[in-house]
């Protein structure tokens, strides 16, 4: 086939143009082929930020594309915007999209490939879930990291005053367009339908309050290990764009993979931690409502943990709950025991949920009750599940100064929750693995009857 020299000058023109013009979108389903040669890792981003959390999402995003992809590494994220959050980086970013993330540096514009233009997705839905993950999975690689930056609320959702139906647990990745969330029971469904038989090296959540006993047990077939905050994660984007402190800097993990494609995950767990609290140990300068400069710091906490050993922590506080629950029935040792349990949970570090009387840090607490009791068979019990948690649990763990943070915390309810908010969490509660396999809120159950029963 041939050409004149005015229709080739033509035809180079407009390829030229288009090249210039054309918005960066390829098929999905065909895009994954000209990625078929295995790498070493593929890292997968689930990042909602359909709520108020836009900006802190997209800037993330931004902030990966920094790194971007390699001949090593595979960076697919899925991302969403809320419609109206006056976002800086323009309304085509206000909805779903995937994208195969590509390296650039420039800071405040988002140039990688679209693979795809969802429109309105719910980031709260279990098969949007199980299809990011199923594409993700389709670039080869030889590890799978999932990273997800969404809002959490904990095992439940603490912010509920009333029964919810169906009952929450794992309050994670609210989305407000659809009005949705998951619970861990649609959140473990998804990833264990996604997966097929495989396992996450590990998974990264930059959300609240994730870093719990229900949590990792939930989880502890699907990733080897998690990197999570049993605290709240602040973020201080003032005044707007500033972003003195952006939480879990996702790029750093990211890069060392970059630079050392065989990095152990060990090590990628204590860089997401150690990039993440260097934001914490520094003073921030802020303006009043009034309009006058102050400074101050918060706090803040990060954990990796092995997932691997969840199960035998449940066992070790399956036995604890049943001595609880079996010396309580004794009128010889209730009152005793109660007085010990009511100044450990006094004394222990908790975190925010209801009256923040739900969530408290189970190294703390059990530490405590150990020092209170005068029951040499439950100091044992104490003593041994605290030693397994730290040297067979925790992997590395960091917190500023003005908390007892010791990486995991564990829902326990306080006798003093009034009893309709009390039911309905419970009723939320009792949903989760969890508390299938123990006795965990048997032992809340009965502790607050005696408690009440004896005030």
């Amino acid at each position: 086939m041939s050409f004149s020299p005015v229709r080739l000058i033509m035809i180079i023109l407009i390829s030229f143009i288009m090249g210039i013009f054309s918005f960066p979108v390829l098929n999905a389903e065909i895009y994954p082929d000209a990625n078929s040669l295995k790498k070493s890792g593929t890292v997968m981003l689930y990042l909602n930020g359909d709520n108020n959390l836009t900006h802190e999402v997209l800037y993330a995003l931004d902030m990966v594309e920094t790194i971007g992809s390699s001949d090593e590494i595979n960076l697919i994220a899925l991302v969403d915007g809320r419609p109206g959050s006056g976002q800086p980086y323009g309304d085509t970013w206000n909805g779903s999209k995937l994208v195969y993330v590509t390296q650039d540096d420039q800071i405040g514009k988002i140039n990688s490939i679209v693979l795809q233009d969802l429109g309105e997705q719910d980031l709260g839905s279990p098969e949007t879930l199980e299809n990011f993950i199923k594409k993700g999975l389709s670039f080869s690689a030889d590890r799978y990291i999932f990273c997800t930056f969404t809002h959490g609320r904990g095992i439940i959702d603490t912010s509920s005053l009333s029964m919810l139906e169906p009952h929450k647990s794992l309050a994670i990745s609210a989305d407000e367009t659809d009005d949705s969330q998951l619970s861990l029971a649609d959140f473990r469904l998804a990833i264990e339908k996604a997966l097929e038989g495989k396992k996450f090296d590990a998974m990264v959540f930059f959300s609240c309050l994730t870093n719990m006993v229900e949590v990792g047990y939930g989880l502890r077939d699907l990733t080897s290990y998690i990197v999570a905050s049993q605290d709240e994660i602040r973020i201080v984007n003032h005044p707007p764009g500033k972003f003195q402190i952006r939480g879990i800097k996702l790029e750093e993990p990211i890069r060392a993979m970059q630079s050392n494609p065989l990095i152990s995950m060990i090590d990628f767990g204590k860089i997401t931690i150690d990039t993440f609290m260097d934001q914490y140990t520094r003073d921030l300068k802020l303006i009043d409502r009034s309009g006058q400069p102050y400074t101050c710091r918060y706090s803040a906490a990060l954990a990796f943990v092995d997932c691997r050993n969840f199960g035998q922590l449940a066992n070790y506080l399956n036995s604890f709950a049943d001595y609880v629950r079996k010396r309580l029935r004794s009128e010889e040792h209730t009152l005793p025991l109660l007085d010990e349990i009511r100044s450990s949970l006094d004394r222990t570090q908790r975190f925010p949920s209801f009256l923040n009387l739900e969530y408290y840090d189970v190294q703390d607490f059990l530490l405590n009750l150990a020092a209170q009791t005068r029951d040499i068979q439950l100091q044992t019990l104490c003593r041994d599940i605290v030693a397994f948690i730290k040297n067979k649990v925790i992997v590395y763990e960091k917190h500023t100064n003005d908390c007892e943070s010791n990486g995991l915390s564990i829902y326990l309810s306080n006798y003093l929750i009034p009893d309709n908010i009390f039911q309905s969490h419970q009723a939320m509660y009792r949903r989760s693995k969890f508390c299938e396999d123990t006795s965990w809120d048997e032992m809340i159950d009965v502790i607050r009857s005696r408690m009440r029963a004896h005030r």
